[in-house]
């Protein structure tokens, strides 16, 4: 007989790993390929609502509840600021960025990826305007947030000896959800495990810091 999942909260989705990184005050537009991805703004509310009001969306999301109205989306985004210090003592700060096609005139956002919290630890979430699905646009946003992450100044944590050398990043997506698997996976992510999160079953992923 199967094993169910371990059942955890979202607070113990991550094990936890001690802050070193420092966030910028301004952070820095990421240019990729295809991509801009420019700090997200509450302005961007009504573009992200019209995907994030969407079942077709938020089914492969958790909680699987679209947004109702743009204040949820507002709301959604104001949660994106850490409300904990990072490695130089400062709060407030946010790695949250909307995305925009680099070829578009009307630089309208078709998503948004970026560091969720930094407790327990870091974890990147991103989600994408169904008509840009299938294009490798995910996997490339993951990705430009990724090195901008690894390369943001750092402060080693006052017992360093005791705490694990290696610094990692984590993600998890519903476990059915093999688009956003791959993407992780492409990018390197390796599973550690499925959990039970309320009614979802979730898949973590890790990803270490290289050398």
């Amino acid at each position: 007989m199967k094993a169910e999942p371990p059942v955890v909260t979202k607070g113990t989705l991550y094990p936890e790993q001690p802050v070193r990184v420092i966030i910028p005050a301004d952070v820095n537009v990421i240019h990729t390929k295809n991509l801009r991805l420019r700090p997200l703004m509450l302005s961007d509310a009504a573009d992200l609502f019209e995907f994030r009001s969407r079942q077709d969306v938020a089914d492969w999301l958790w909680p699987r509840d679209p947004h109702k109205n743009i204040q949820e989306t507002e709301a959604n985004i104001a949660t994106k600021t850490f409300q904990t210090p990072d490695a130089s003592g400062a709060i407030g700060r946010r790695f949250y960025f909307g995305i925009i096609s680099a070829s578009d005139p009307k630089q309208k956002v078709v998503g948004a990826v970026g560091i969720n919290s930094l407790l327990p630890a870091p974890s990147i979430g991103y989600g994408l305007h169904p008509d840009i699905w299938g294009k490798g646009y995910a996997s490339e946003a993951v990705a430009g947030v990724i090195g901008a992450w690894w390369n943001l100044e750092r402060i080693d944590p006052v017992n360093a000896e005791a705490v694990p050398k290696a610094e990692r990043l984590f993600a998890g997506c519903n476990n059915t959800n093999i688009g956003s698997v791959k993407v992780l996976q492409k990018n390197g992510f390796r599973n550690f495990g499925v959990v039970r999160v309320e009614d979802d079953t979730v898949a973590r992923f890790e990803l270490e810091r290289p050398n």
